[in-house]
């Protein structure tokens, strides 16, 4: 058990660090966020329940895992709609 929670933690980091260089690295606000997504509803609930195997209450963690696992690309989907009608009236503007 102690060789998955060490696999899923560093499976976890690896799609966090991914992210963050994607968010440097990408050109526009759309692929930024693109790649934040990927590494908030992929490597955070991985880190999560990396460590829900090691701990004492897994079941707190695990839960919490589970909701940021549905809340965090309902999040992301708002702020890109947000951002495209933001753009889109920027445009029009012009």
């Amino acid at each position: 058990m102690i060789i998955l929670s060490y696999a899923l933690i560093f499976i976890g980091l690896i799609a966090i660090i991914t992210a963050i260089l994607g968010c440097y690295k990408l050109p526009d606000y759309f692929c930024r966020m693109h790649a934040a997504t990927i590494g908030d509803a992929v490597g955070c609930p991985l880190l999560l329940l990396g460590i829900a195997i090691q701990s004492s209450s897994p079941l707190k963690i695990g839960f919490l895992s589970i909701i940021l696992l549905f809340v965090s690309p309902a999040s992301s989907y708002c702020l890109n709609l947000f951002a495209k009608t933001y753009f889109e009236k920027k445009d029009a503007r012009k």
